[in-house]
């Protein structure tokens, strides 16, 4: 999409019922459980708490009611991008350990079945592609279509592991095999509006949108150390999308939800829709925002 494209759809576009700027809150389901990490969390914190949490139930990665209940008592909803990851692990490459392992299916009957509450309750499922799809258009339409048979409709919303993004390659392949959105552009190393992208875009000037992602939640308590600085940055972020009338996206992974492991993110987030909700926001999943754009 060009700039002057661009810059046109920004001083004509309006946000539903009077709204100053849009939110979209997402999260990537990279694991629905803990494995692995019991050990290895262990050895590098020194926490006994990473052991005893093997007898936890439901295991400590399981937050997706946490996340339900937050996000009911602001009348806000969300999107959910699950993972079907098959990279395989190789002994001599440690690097291939944190995506090999920890794998979960589609079809796993837990699974389908939090998959299932969460789009009766109103929050939209889409894919999180796995870490080689982005470049390869016959895998990213295999886990597509798995994701769909277990959804039951189409799945029209992707967001790439680790933001692995070609451009233009990636979102060709994502247009060819029938999504219509987006979300992998941004930072992935720190948080802020990637070429000052306050609002969607349309990179061939069609029906396909891309969502840019503004917040990660590992990129901000990162890139700040302690809760001042990263909610002075987050605000900042806020108060920008607002002065613009555009868009920011923030995505919080389900996995740090789990207070005992993750202190603080789960308040930052709740905090986050606060700010948001007295900023007079509205909140929509990716399915609405591109609705109203395209439609």
């Amino acid at each position: 999409m060009n700039i002057i494209s661009y810059l046109a759809m920004m001083e004509k576009l309006e946000w539903p019922e009077g709204k100053q700027f849009a939110v979209f809150l997402s999260h990537d389901v990279d694991r629905v459980r803990k494995t692995y990490q019991f050990f290895t969390h262990f050895i590098i914190e020194k926490r006994s708490y990473h052991l005893f949490s093997m007898f936890q139930k439901p295991n400590p990665y399981w937050c997706f009611e946490k996340i339900m209940e937050l996000e009911k008592k602001y009348d806000v909803r969300s999107t959910f991008f699950f993972l079907k990851e098959t990279k395989k692990m190789k002994i001599l490459h440690p690097s291939s350990y944190i995506l090999s392992l920890g794998h979960y299916d589609f079809n796993e009957p837990a699974v389908r079945q939090i998959i299932k509450k969460l789009d009766d309750g109103g929050w939209e499922i889409g894919l999180h592609g796995s870490y080689d799809s982005y470049n390869n258009k016959d895998l990213l339409l295999k886990e597509k279509k798995e994701l769909e048979k277990v959804v039951g409709k189409p799945v029209i919303g992707i967001r790439q592991h680790f933001l692995n993004l070609e451009i233009p390659k990636t979102w060709e392949f994502q247009k060819a095999i029938g999504f219509y959105y987006d979300s992998t552009f941004g930072y992935k190393d720190k948080i802020g509006f990637r070429e000052d992208r306050v609002m969607p875009f349309q990179p061939f000037n069609d029906h396909f949108l891309v969502i840019p992602l503004i917040v990660m939640d590992g990129s901000l308590f990162s890139q700040y150390k302690d809760d001042k600085s990263r909610w002075d940055a987050v605000k900042e972020l806020i108060d920008y999308a607002q002065k613009k009338g555009g868009l920011i996206t923030f995505l919080w992974h389900q996995r740090v939800f789990n207070e005992k492991e993750f202190p603080g993110w789960s308040k930052m987030y709740e905090k986050t829709i606060k700010e948001c909700k007295e900023k007079n926001a509205w909140f929509a999943t990716g399915k609405e925002i591109y609705n109203k754009i395209i439609n």
